[in-house]
């Protein structure tokens, strides 16, 4: 009889064991295929980071174009009273000396471009610049313009106008 238990109990155990070992070996199997997956989702989205970083131009914000253009003139807060200001990303295009108007979240053009005289300065193809113009409210409907074009790409002062 203790033989017979003997050998139940230990039938029992290698049924344990090994119902253990499977399922012990699905874990194993399922963490493996869990990591390989994970590092695909990585490598993917690292890729199309690096792609999205290498395809679309870097340009200065809206915002920091009419900070170089306040600084350049030497802009006060109390200058700025009653000072309309408006900013738009500009490419050139030497070709047919004009400028299109670039959508300054997509970085592209319109289906139907808008296009706005190219200033008098030296500019390479395709370059890509914002145009800050400033408008001084005097009094009716009269006003002082200044003019500041800044490149978009390193964010340097290329020309300014101002009232005559």
């Amino acid at each position: 009889m203790a033989i017979i238990l003997t050998q139940v109990l230990y039938l029992g155990i290698v049924a344990y064991t090994s119902e253990k070992m499977k399922t012990l070996h699905f874990s194993r199997l399922s963490v493996k295929v869990a990591t390989i997956a994970l590092f695909s989702f990585g490598i993917i989205g690292a890729m199309l980071i690096g792609y999205n970083y290498l395809t679309i131009p870097h340009v200065i914000s809206k915002q920091q174009a009419i900070t170089i253009a306040i600084r350049a003139g030497n802009w006060t807060q109390q200058d700025l009273e009653n000072t309309t200001i408006d900013a738009t990303l500009l490419q050139a295009k030497l070709s047919n000396k004009i400028a299109l108007v670039i959508n300054d979240t997509t970085m592209t053009t319109d289906p139907f471009p808008k296009t706005a005289p190219l200033p008098l300065l030296v500019f390479g193809e395709d370059q890509m610049f914002w145009d800050v113009v400033m408008k001084k409210h005097l009094r009716g409907m009269e006003y002082q313009k200044w003019q500041y074009v800044i490149d978009a790409k390193n964010s340097t002062l290329i020309g300014k106008m101002g009232p005559a």
